[in-house]
């Protein structure tokens, strides 16, 4: 491999990656930290880390209105969802692209439409009267526009922020404008101009094609769920969009043009953006393996600190099936300062055994993920896409429960944590045993790693809990270490260990 080709592949594909100092502990307070990966942890002997799929539930939505295209293309033309919780409310955002089916087409007849829920499961469109379709207003078409293509609202948790913009959204395919609502029905531009529109340097900086490789036509990027957020860690909005970069081909030995990819940029006021650069792997892009149709990122909500990610990875066409350039799968991924990520190979949902999925949008994850029971997480994804039957499903993973610390048959494994300092008086897992399995927790004095008096070993947990708390003897007091450097060290056998979270009584 030439040094010209391994510059060009350093400047365009490679970020670096974020690393811990040892040195330094652990600040975990009292964060809830997921079990993604060996974060937190200096050594692991005998576990593994196991990633989880999402069980398929029920039908929510059959995308058959008439202004959803099936009555007249014989094909539904919807896409992009997007959820989340209001109070007591479940609100359901969606894309219809009936005037991209039209002949000629017409960009304007692209729709936004609105559905709620009050349990995350029985799911309604509702009747807005804003807008008419073929002189009836008696649909769900909220907004209605090119920027309807992929409008993306979410639920501003900035302190402080104005009432009439507790609602913001991302909207524009090819360019991107900002929105603000104060009641997540009625919306207004913040500003009139696009807030990106292709001509920053930044795009050439790192490559980010034309259409058609034509200098003369539209940048590349924004034509697909292009999903912002506050990030209470930096303090800053961040807006994470589609752009079409160069990569390494899947063995990483030959440079190609581009893959659908992640940018990502932030702003401090929702109307000004900067920072814009791809997202990183800690390797180079390569196709198939950082093929991102959307990202999906979000941060989770037991967790802010973590901005998890459903992206849809894509792969090329394949003979037995696949539409227009190829198949997807919902992939994983999670990201610490929203920049640097972890992408991990295994998906979290495969396209399964309906044939009907296995196509460029099969199983196209919505952006938010719900609490719809006390252990459970509802994910909501599109089923059939583009075709006769198209739909809406719910599927379930248990909270937290993306991936988890695994261990095998007794005598199992231990890991032991990096240096740490905690708050608060008890430690609470959310945690999964076989019946002959179990898990206890020791705490190490950081620098000896010899057990603190009193606390070297827990009683041994076993059963299936969300939240438990760990106890030693009859007490799950503490407290004696909260802002003490101590290490853990956790041995199971026959269980999952999904997340542990230091609290106050």
């Amino acid at each position: 491999m030439n040094k010209t080709f391994l510059c060009l592949a350093s400047a365009l594909l490679w970020g670096p990656s974020c690393f811990i100092d040892a040195a330094d502990p652990i600040a975990v307070g009292t964060r809830r930290e997921l079990m993604l990966d060996d974060f937190l942890f200096e050594s692991v002997q005998n576990l593994t880390f196991r990633q989880h799929t999402i069980k398929d539930e029920e039908r929510v939505l059959d995308l058959n209105a008439d202004w959803e295209g099936r009555k007249y293309f014989g094909i539904t033309a919807c896409g992009y969802p997007v959820v989340f919780r209001d109070g007591d409310l479940y609100r359901m955002y969606y894309a219809s692209y009936y005037g991209l089916r039209l002949k000629p087409l017409d960009v304007q007849q692209q729709f936004t439409c609105y559905a709620e829920s009050r349990d995350g499961i029985t799911w309604n469109r509702v009747h807005l009267r804003k807008h008419a379709f073929q002189g009836n207003t008696n649909n769900n078409i909220l907004l209605k526009g090119q920027t309807s293509h992929n409008f993306a609202p979410f639920i501003d948790t900035r302190p402080n922020i104005p009432a009439d913009e507790k609602y913001k959204a991302v909207g524009g395919n090819g360019k991107a404008y900002v929105f603000a609502s104060s009641d997540g029905l009625n919306w207004r531009k913040l500003r009139e101009a696009p807030i990106l529109d292709g001509e920053e340097p930044a795009f050439d900086r790192y490559g980010a094609i034309r259409w058609g490789f034509n200098p003369d036509n539209e940048r590349a990027i924004l034509d697909s769920l292009n999903v912002a957020y506050w990030d209470s860690t930096t303090q800053r909005y961040v807006l994470n969009f589609r752009a079409y970069l160069p990569c390494l081909n899947r063995d990483g030995t030959k440079m190609l043009k581009e893959t659908r990819s992640v940018m990502r940029c932030t702003s401090k006021d929702f109307r000004h953006w900067e920072n814009i650069e791809p997202i990183r792997y800690g390797e180079p892009r390569r196709s198939e393996i950082h093929s991102l149709y959307t990202s999906n990122a979000q941060p989770y909500f037991r967790a802010p600190h973590l901005i998890i990610g459903l992206p849809l990875r894509t792969a090329n066409r394949r003979p037995f099936a696949g539409t227009s350039f190829g198949m997807s799968e919902t992939a994983f991924m999670y990201s610490r300062d929203t920049l640097n990520y972890t992408l991990f190979d295994e998906a979290l949902m495969r396209p399964g055994r309906d044939v009907g999925n296995w196509s460029k949008h099969g199983n196209l994850t919505a952006w938010g993920l719900l609490q719809t029971s006390e252990d459970e997480l509802s994910a909501y994804y599109l089923q059939r896409d583009h075709q006769k039957d198209t739909y809406i499903r719910r599927g379930t993973i248990r909270i937290d429960g993306f991936r988890s610390l695994y261990a095998g048959r007794y005598p199992g494994g231990e890991a032991i944590s990096h240096p740490l300092v905690f708050k608060g008086d008890c430690l609470g897992i959310n945690a999964q045993t076989g019946a002959n399995g179990g898990i206890t927790i020791g705490f190490l004095d950081a620098d000896t790693q010899k057990p603190i008096k009193g606390f070297e070993k827990s009683n041994e947990f076993y059963g299936d809990q969300i939240q438990t708390f760990i106890h030693f003897g009859n007490s799950r007091d503490i407290s004696m270490m909260s802002g003490r450097r101590i290490r853990l060290k956790i041995s199971m056998y026959n269980a999952n260990l999904y997340s542990l979270k230091f609290s106050g009584s």
